[in-house]
């Protein structure tokens, strides 16, 4: 009898083990309550449009280590062609009184991916992809074609191990979790809603332009009917366990084929994008001389000095993306063979004027970084970004020999055959502090950035006449003045424009 009692309770212990659910079978009726596998791979083409938010890592602090100033987000459309591999960002910015409407656009031609910038006021910017930068919700428009709910459901569904779930946290509970592998063939953890068995959100390992390697988590919430499908209307991002980004969209449409308007490549554009494709890491640059030895690299937005010594080159301001720097040394080496850039000078930690800081880097400079940015750029040059690999990490793996950080304070001076650069840190600034600014005796050349933008008549701001007063107290005999911004003017100009506002 009790020999029969064992058998059966084994037998009963057997049948509630076959009945639990496995991981795959639990991210197949995620994608069940979504709207089946079907349909979903039938979306060709997603736009979640309507969107408000907020963008949390912006990289725009006053000093080093103070607290992020959140930015606003408002009009947030995101496009993805999931059938052509290629995504979009549309959105105005708002960040303590700065805006923009902003457009980033990672499109193909002839297979090839490309970028495209719009932002109001300036001319259509074309780039490789590394070149697109983005204060959205996502570091540039690649990320949405890795990180959305329809590739990563799919690929749950299929990669998920027939295997009893794991319990794990996410975004503060504890929810079944199972493995997936990403076409990109990047691993993840999808987590799932224990009632409506709707995804919860995903962890993976997002490698970003300025915080490099970083656990990030993507939270799903209010799912609503689009398309005959259940779809995320709120995406909230946690990045090194910190707020990233949250946008909630009022709309999404699929498989709207006028969404695809927003790829389309304009025919004035076309044979720059041919450049692009090309040069495989592109960003518009022409070099222009200032005077003897220095030479100024102008951008469509953000730009650099180059000083030219008898057998280097130093660069002040390293270029506002990876794209950007790939061109400028690329454009370097043409015009100036023989001479490598020994130095590029770090004026501020702002994300805008650093992102190409890696690469410069990756081409043996050595980065010039004031005391107060140390912890910052050090941080920035020294996190590994391995997914995927930029230059930098590429050229250390491989052992080969890349530049490193030389911390000054206060001041810096370059001096070789004649020629000279001077850095000097200005404290007070309400723009940064501290800020460096560049200065070329030979031949009476400041730059400078964020802070006055010459040749365009725009007017000084409290930041100008900062830098107007610190120039003085420096006793810099300044003849032109050059811009990270903007262009090149004399130096009068901006005498003339703080003088207009007092």
């Amino acid at each position: 009898m009790a020999r029969t009692l064992v058998i059966a309770g084994m037998g009963l212990l057997a049948a509630a083990c076959s009945s639990a659910p496995t991981a795959r079978g639990l991210a197949q009726d995620a994608v069940t309550a979504m709207g089946g596998a079907e349909p979903l791979r039938g979306v060709q083409t997603l736009v979640m449009s309507g969107g408000t938010g907020t963008r949390n890592r912006v990289g725009q602090t006053v000093h080093v280590g103070d607290p992020d100033r959140t930015g606003q987000l408002s009009n947030v459309v995101e496009t993805l062609d999931l059938a052509g591999g290629r995504a979009a960002l549309d959105y105005q910015f708002e960040n303590d009184g700065f805006m923009q409407h902003r457009q980033e656009v990672l499109t193909k031609k002839g297979g090839q991916p490309v970028g495209l910038e719009n932002v109001a006021g300036r001319p259509l910017a074309v780039m490789s992809p590394s070149g697109l930068f983005s204060w959205g919700s996502q570091n540039s428009p690649e990320f949405l074609l890795r990180r959305n709910v329809i590739t990563v459901a799919l690929a749950a569904a299929e990669s998920a191990p027939d295997e009893p779930p794991q319990d794990k946290p996410f975004a503060g509970r504890t929810l079944k979790s199972a493995t997936a592998t990403l076409p990109s063939g990047e691993m993840a953890t999808v987590f799932f809603e224990p009632e409506s068995k709707l995804l919860a959100g995903y962890e993976v390992l997002d490698t970003e332009s300025m915080l490099g390697d970083v656990t990030a988590q993507y939270i799903l919430s209010d799912y609503k009917p689009a398309g005959g499908l259940l779809l995320p209307h709120t995406i909230t991002i946690r990045k090194g366990d910190q707020p990233y980004a949250e946008v909630q969209f009022a709309s999404a449409s699929v498989n709207d084929a006028a969404a695809l308007k927003v790829f389309e490549i304009p025919e004035s554009a076309n044979a720059e994008v041919d450049t692009a494709i090309t040069a495989g890491d592109y960003s518009p640059i022409t070099i222009t001389k200032v005077a003897d030895g220095v030479h100024f690299a102008r951008a469509y937005s953000h730009n650099s000095l180059v000083v030219e010594f008898p057998t280097w080159l130093a660069v002040v301001e390293p270029a506002y993306t990876d794209a950007q720097s790939h061109t400028l040394a690329r454009v370097l080496q043409q015009q100036f063979p023989g001479k490598p850039i020994r130095y590029a000078a770090v004026t501020h930690h702002h994300y805008d004027h650093t992102g190409g800081v890696r690469t410069m880097a990756s081409y043996g400079a050595a980065i010039l970084v004031e005391k107060g940015h140390e912890p910052e750029m050090r941080m920035v040059l020294e996190t590994p970004h391995t997914n995927p690999p930029d230059a930098l990490e590429s050229k250390r793996k491989a052992g080969q020999t890349v530049g490193a950080i030389e911390v000054f304070e206060g001041k810096k001076v370059l001096s070789d055959g004649g020629q000279s650069l001077e850095l000097y840190a200005i404290t007070g600034n309400p723009h940064v502090d501290p800020k460096v600014i560049a200065f070329v005796p030979k031949g009476g050349v400041l730059f400078q950035s964020d802070i006055f933008f010459p040749g365009t008549g725009a007017p000084a701001s409290p930041a100008a006449a900062h830098l107007l007063k610190s120039v003085r107290d420096l006793k810099l005999r300044v003849a032109t003045n050059v811009g990270g911004h903007g262009g090149v003017g004399p130096f009068a100009e901006l005498e003339k424009a703080v003088a207009a506002v007092k």
